[in-house]
Formats: structure tokens, sequence, C-alpha cells
């Protein structure tokens, strides 16, 4: 760990991290809070959606960030995902779990471009192919099996799911399923 300026860094390794701030039940409920955000952006009439597109695709990075850890730790509550916010660590370690899950790696590459650094970095545009295609990578996503069949089971007890079957249906026109990814 080093200590700059007074702030406390951590490395993205399971061995620096402290222990898990969050359970499976409060990820996912944060999950459904940024899908959530993304609709009010996309139907917000007051705001182009062309000025929030780093907002959308950053907020779906982060609602699939939220479902990984979510699907671990309803698995192993003893797997440290804390202060891991890089899509492709978390997806190697869902892989290690269960060999299904790489068939999200390509979804996970793509939208490890929008994690939260993006919200520092405006040197690139996002075009509305890539918006698309995050949303469509959200919701592949959340209707993959494992993360669905975990999120089902904890709805049953704590009945926080208020989002429709289908979230494509959220996102009207910028949601288009990219048929190259089925």
């Amino acid at each position: 760990m080093l200590i700059i300026t007074g702030l406390l860094y951590m490395k993205e390794d399971n061995e620096n991290q402290k222990d898990n701030t969050e359970n499976s039940y409060e990820l996912f409920k944060a999950a459904q809070r940024d899908i959530i955000t993304i609709n009010s952006i996309i139907k917000n009439e007051d705001f182009r959606l062309e000025d929030n597109v780093e907002t959308v695709c950053c907020s779906a990075a982060e609602a699939v960030e939220k479902m990984l850890k979510a699907w671990i730790l309803n698995t192993d509550k003893n797997i440290k995902v804390y202060g891991i916010h890089d899509l492709n660590k978390l997806q190697n370690i869902t892989k290690k779990m269960n060999n299904s899950f790489f068939e999200l790696e390509d979804r996970m590459i793509k939208l490890n471009n929008y994690t939260t650094e993006l919200r520092y970095n405006s040197y690139f545009t996002i075009e509305e192919h890539e918006v698309k295609e995050c949303l469509e990578n959200l919701k592949y996503t959340y209707d993959f099996p494992l993360i669905k069949e975990a999120r089902d089971t904890l709805n049953k007890d704590n009945k926080f799911n208020i989002l429709p079957d289908n979230i494509g249906a959220l996102f009207g026109k910028h949601y288009q399923r990219v048929e190259s990814n089925k």
C-alpha cells in the first residue's frame, strides 16, 4: 500500500484488498440503480443524450461490475472483490469459479473501456454505435443465466428487483441488439 498526500491507494489484487463492504444483495440493488440512471438519462428531455454518453457507458460498466461482484460474493463470500473496478479482473475471477463466464470475455473487454477512469478522461468521443454496444453488453450480462439465477434467488427473499424482464425496453431506440455478439 502506498500513502500519497494523505490518501490510501490499494493495489487491485486479492492479497492487499480490504474486506468486502457490500454483500451480493446490496450489489445487485446498486446495479439496478445504475440501470435506472441510464433509463432516466435516456428519457430526460431537458438534456441531449449526446452530452451524457460518458455517463450512460460508465453506468453500464458499473452495473456490470456490481453484478459480477454480486455473483462472486453470492457464490463465495470469502473472495475479496473490494476495490476491483477492472471488469477483466472480475471476469477472470468468475471464469475460475465457473467456465460459463468465458462467454462474457469479449463483452468485458469492450465494457472495460468505460469504467470509472473514463469520467476523468475527455480525450475521445463515444459514438452512437458504441453506446448501443454498451447497452447490449449490459443487457447480455444482466440476462446471463448464472447472474440471473443469483439475482432471482436473492430477489425472492428481499424483493428488490423492480426492473422489467427485458431491460432493453428501458433503452428505447438507443438499444439495438448487436447480432454479431449473440
